[in-house]
This record gives structure tokens, C-alpha cells and sequence, in this order.
């Protein structure tokens, strides 16, 4: 166990301190609830439409997950109002309830959408599907979201309220799904 959490961790650093290097801008979202808490860095290189991000989950009962993705993204021309990114995350973590480590590379996107008639309020998520073929470490699927309303107290700062899951359907689990931090939380994205 001690080893597969010291190599996720070592892998995880390492190409979450690469992410710096080649960006033109980046954010820093943090979300918690009473039990949860989530960290997650965004960036995307300049010039090029490729976005990386990082982001750890820790829930006090239910474990811990890291995360690392990879995704294309366009701010739409004809709508300055939508940002979306399309690509694949990478999700490795340990399930206490279970005690089990889980893995998975789930494939889908992000989403961020502002009103034309108030562009300081508007709705973003995510959403990232890991089928069998995909995941690892006795993990069968899993399934990775997040919907949230958010605000722009300032340009370059939002808060939000939102609702997360995260559901891991294990191999030998049955039809059970195994949550880990799923539920509301409250927020802050600065965009730097």
C-alpha cells in the first residue's frame, strides 16, 4: 500500500510540476464541504489549446484521490461566454470503507458557461467516464463529476456551490458503487 501511494505521489509531483513551465495563465480551485476537501491547479500551454490540470480529493472517512489531466480546449470565438475541454484524467486513490486502492483513466471533459445578460453568473462542471477497459488496481468503472453555480466577485476570482460524485464500482464489489466525497461543497477559483 505504502509503495502504490509513494509512486501515484512521485508521479503525480512530478508532472504536476511541469505544468508551470509552458503555461499562459492558470487556476487554483478549492472546494470543501464538512468532510471533503478538494485542491486542483489548472493551466493551459501557451499558444498551443492544451490544457493540464492536477487536483487532490480527500474526504476524512471515505479516502483519498489524485488526479491528472489531459485535455484540448477553445474558448469559443463566436461566444466568449463558453470555455469547454475535451481529453482524459487520470484518477488513482485509496477507498477506506473497502480498503482498496483504485484506478482508472476516465475520458470526458469540462465545461464553463457564462450568462449574456449578467456574465458574472453562470453554471461549469465536469464529467469523466473510466469503463472496465480503462481502469486498474480491481476497479470495474468509474465515474467522476461535478455541476456548480458560480460568481464573479471580481474578474478574476469566482465562488461557487456545487454538487460532486464520484461513484468506483469495484471487480469483485457486486453492483455496490463505492462513493468518495460526493455530495455539496462551497468554493473559490482564482484565475491567475
Amino acid at each position: 500500500m505504502f509503495r502504490f501511494i509513494k509512486k501515484s505521489a512521485l508521479v503525480l509531483t512530478t508532472m504536476a510540476m511541469a505544468i508551470p513551465a509552458a503555461n499562459a495563465g492558470g487556476s487554483v480551485d478549492l472546494s470543501l464541504s464538512n468532510k471533503s476537501f478538494r485542491a486542483a491547479y489548472g493551466a493551459t500551454a501557451a499558444q498551443s489549446g492544451v490544457h493540464f490540470d492536477a487536483a487532490w480529493l480527500h474526504h476524512e472517512d471515505e479516502g483519498n484521490m489524485a488526479e491528472l489531466g489531459f485535455h484540448v480546449v477553445e474558448a469559443r470565438p463566436s461566444s466568449r461566454n463558453t470555455y469547454i475541454g475535451i481529453g482524459a484524467k487520470l484518477h488513482v486513490g485509496r477507498l477506506d470503507e473497502i480498503k482498496e486502492n483504485v484506478g482508472a483513466v476516465g475520458v470526458g471533459g469540462f465545461f464553463r458557461y457564462s450568462l449574456p445578460v449578467n456574465p458574472a453568473v453562470g453554471v461549469a462542471g465536469y464529467a469523466y467516464y473510466a469503463p472496465s477497459v480503462l481502469s486498474f488496481s480491481d476497479t470495474e468503472n468509474m465515474i467522476n463529476t461535478d455541476l456548480r453555480i458560480q460568481y464573479s466577485v471580481i474578474p478574476s476570482a469566482r465562488v461557487f456551490a456545487g454538487y460532486r460524485y464520484v461513484g468506483t464500482k469495484m471487480e469483485d464489489g457486486g453492483s455496490k458503487r463505492y462513493k468518495l466525497g460526493s455530495g455539496l461543497h462551497l468554493g473559490l477559483t482564482i484565475d491567475f
